[in-house]
């Protein structure tokens, strides 16, 4: 059977509640509005003074309780909530991935929760603003009115930034899928609008207990105010919804506010827009920038890393079943020669590093076309093929399931939820910052990593990592705009060898590449940087091998 795994810290049986986090109290709210069991897991480690407690009323809930030793794999493997399905060897682990998954488990009665093409919510918090509000930063926000310590009842009050942004959100026109032939259709405008569609979704009942908070805190008064659309809002959802009920299962504690309220000043632009502090690409300024002074800058700097080359061994593929081979992931043909050398570097260099009994962890897997071989040729070893995409990872359960393969789990995460021990990292391909979060995920369990990288142009700063990655850089005074000039030049790269372009393209990824090379020598690490053979096989051809000394 199919469960979701939640974390509180405490369950008070007498009093029918549960002690824990704003966002379990939010997972547990869905679940007993959309009457889903759900297995409650009882975390001490998540005590912790500056976590703010709520509690959850649980007389009306279908649950168990299990401790956090007892969670199975690979559910144990992942920050939770969980969604683990009933195989017993995948799971979709994060706040909005494991509840689409729970409501595509349920009754399809539920399934309008996802909105258009069953598309609310998919994307990862990584990528989408949207997702990262629903997930993040609201509930963040909320959090906050309960840090307030308020000296001076005449002070001015800033309210939660995030409620700000939400009420200007709502003041955008709607942006969805075919909006003019549907308002065509209807002949009018529609007149009530929802968080992100023109009929509720999962993301209008994920913010509506943040909504529910700040509502019973600052007042209808207040609300009205300062922020009249989304009172409207919450009144048309709790109307449309019939969820009022379930809200008041959510208990925590009344907080004094000055009186003297003040709503501050946000962009005027919906949630869906990007971060605006993101350094702009599209301003263009890699073009206007002298690409060789920059080179030669980052070559003053002292990183004595070689470029090397790979001695490749063929695998003979004909004596693997299909549903091991590239061709049995589905990879076009016109792609597959290139594909099968790319994973034959991999591979190899895999295998000279793994021991009996490691945990392998495929990152960024796909389809596991590098998972499967390693777990398939070596069967001593645990394999955890781990991605954010759910089509790809369908095709991935679908190989294994029909090879039968014993040592092997998934896991449908953001790397942030992903928490297993493991020896040995892979990454074939990893786009843009996906390679770098890889390779410290790598680092903090002092694990050997063999990764390709991609898309260097994708780079950016973001909550967990900076740029440049290495101290050699930074103490160099290495600016992050010539290193994302570097990291587009490096996307520069064509089958022509000849290409100046082309050149200077490699010239740059290996920059790129040996910074991050630096990073893992700074805490310690052995690390060869060499060419994929043959380096045709795909302009993005650098391999980089590091082992803990």
């Amino acid at each position: 059977m199919s469960s979701l795994f939640v974390n509180i810290i405490d369950l008070d049986k007498t009093n029918g509640h549960v002690v824990c986090s704003l966002q379990t109290s939010i997972v547990l709210f869905v679940c007993q509005y959309v009457k889903a069991p759900v297995i409650l897991v009882v975390s001490k480690n998540i005590e912790d003074d500056k976590l703010i407690k709520f509690k959850f009323s649980v007389n009306d809930l279908s649950y168990t309780v299990i401790l956090e030793n007892d969670l199975p794999r690979p559910a144990a493997d992942c920050l939770l909530p969980v969604f683990q399905s009933d195989n017993g060897y995948y799971c979709t682990a994060g706040f909005c991935s494991s509840l689409r998954m729970l409501i595509k488990s349920i009754s399809k009665n539920w399934i309008w929760l996802l909105g258009f093409r069953q598309s609310c919510l998919s994307a990862c918090a990584e990528v989408s603003s949207w997702t990262k509000y629903c997930e993040v930063q609201l509930q963040a926000s909320i959090n906050t009115f309960f840090n307030h310590q308020i000296s001076d009842k005449n002070a001015p009050y800033e309210i939660p930034i995030q409620l700000a942004r939400f009420e200007c959100h709502l003041s955008q026109p709607l942006q969805i899928h075919n909006i003019n032939k549907r308002l065509n259709e209807k002949s009018l405008h529609p007149t009530q609008r929802f968080a992100d569609e023109d009929n509720p979704t999962l993301s209008d009942v994920l913010i509506l207990p943040n909504i529910y908070i700040a509502y019973k805190l600052l007042g209808e008064n207040t609300m009205n105010t300062f922020l009249p659309l989304t009172l409207k809002w919450y009144k048309s959802v709790l109307e449309r919804l019939d969820i009022g009920n379930y809200l008041e299962c959510i208990i925590f504690d009344r907080v004094e506010l000055p009186e003297n309220l003040i709503l501050p000043e946000v962009p005027f632009h919906s949630l869906y827009k990007c971060d605006l502090r993101r350094y702009n690409p599209r301003a263009k300024t890699y073009v206007k920038q002298n690409v060789q002074e920059i080179i030669q800058a980052f070559d003053t700097i002292n990183i004595n890393i070689d470029l090397s080359s790979n001695n490749l061994c063929p695998i003979d593929w004909e004596e693997l079943p299909y549903e091991v081979r590239p061709s049995g992931g589905d990879i076009p043909d016109k792609r597959l020669i290139r594909k099968t050398q790319q994973l034959e570097n991999l591979i190899q260099s895999t295998l000279n590093v793994v021991k009996d009994g490691d945990v392998v962890v495929d990152f960024c897997c796909g389809s596991g076309h590098l998972g499967i071989v390693i777990a398939y040729l070596v069967p001593n070893l645990t394999v955890i093929l781990v991605d954010n995409k759910e089509e790809s990872l369908r095709r991935a359960r679908e190989r294994v399931e029909k090879l039968d393969l014993k040592n092997i789990m998934i896991v449908h995460s953001n790397l942030d939820y992903f928490k297993a021990n493991f020896q040995v990292g892979l990454c074939l391909h990893g786009c843009g910052v996906a390679t770098d979060l890889v390779l410290e995920k790598c680092l903090l369990q002092n694990a050997t990593f063999v990764v390709c990288p991609c898309c260097y142009g994708g780079v950016q700063d973001n909550h967990i990592l900076e740029y440049p990655r290495s101290q050699a850089l930074r103490q160099a005074n290495f600016s992050f705009e010539d290193y994302l000039v570097l990291c587009h030049c490096a996307d520069q790269t064509h089958f022509d060898p000849n290409c100046t372009k082309t050149q200077q393209g490699y010239t740059c990824m290996a920059a790129v590449d040996k910074d991050r090379a630096s990073r893992a020598i700074e805490v310690g690490y052995n690390v060869t940087l060499s060419k994929l053979e043959p380096p045709t096989c795909t302009p993005k051809n650098n391999m980089l091998i590091g082992i803990p000394s």
